[in-house]
């Protein structure tokens, strides 16, 4: 092979490494964890826009393995928590981790911990955390589902007796105060004089 065409795919093999190791930073307070999940031990805390170089995430971008600048901490830190740029922008890498090509890591804890944490006093513990399986942190936005919430009604309270509700205006029973006929009307119901006198043209 010609030796500038070996020096030029030399350099197209380590391009990707190279945008995947480029500098990222933090985007609040963050704790940098042992592993993975949240409930992994501490291995140091960091304030927001600390430098750090970031090695791979896991399956879904949800977490990712770092090396803090200052002093080469390694861990795991929240893919929400670090900020890439990306096109001219600082983008999350929970939401961008495939566009911008870091690669798809696993984390094995033997060997995880035997290179970087044996002087830590949690070290010993190791096999509390091996079979470890810490649930999935929720997507940004997406609320897990919880229990339904009951329906409450408000009670029925009794009707107490002799009240009508709003509105009822019906007559009580038995009529009216001259047994159902209108006021004036005589014996014969029609409304005329008494007897049923029908009135005498003047």
């Amino acid at each position: 092979m010609n030796p500038k065409h070996f020096f030029l795919a030399m350099i197209a093999a380590v391009l990707p490494l190279v945008a995947a190791a480029q500098e990222a930073r933090t985007t609040k307070w963050i704790n940098l964890r042992a592993g993975p999940a949240r409930d992994y031990p501490l291995v140091a805390s960091f304030g927001p826009g600390t430098p750090l170089a970031v090695q791979g995430c896991t399956q879904g971008f949800a977490w990712c393995d770092v090396i803090v600048e200052p002093g080469d901490v390694r861990g795991w830190i929240y893919a929400g928590n670090i900020a890439y740029p990306y096109q001219n922008a600082d983008v999350p890498v929970i939401s961008y981790g495939a566009l911008i090509g870091f690669p798809i890591v696993t984390f094995s804890i033997g060997p995880y911990w035997g290179q970087y944490y044996t002087n830590r006093p949690w070290f010993r513990n190791q096999g509390h955390w091996a079979n470890h399986r810490p649930p999935m942190p929720p997507r940004p936005g997406i609320r897990p589902p919880g229990p339904p919430r009951p329906i409450v009604r408000p009670p029925v309270l009794p009707r107490p007796p002799g009240v009508r509700p709003p509105g009822d205006q019906r007559p009580p029973p038995g009529g009216g105060p001259s047994g159902g006929r209108p006021p004036g009307a005589g014996p014969g119901g029609s409304g005329g004089p008494a007897g049923g006198e029908r009135p005498q043209p003047r």
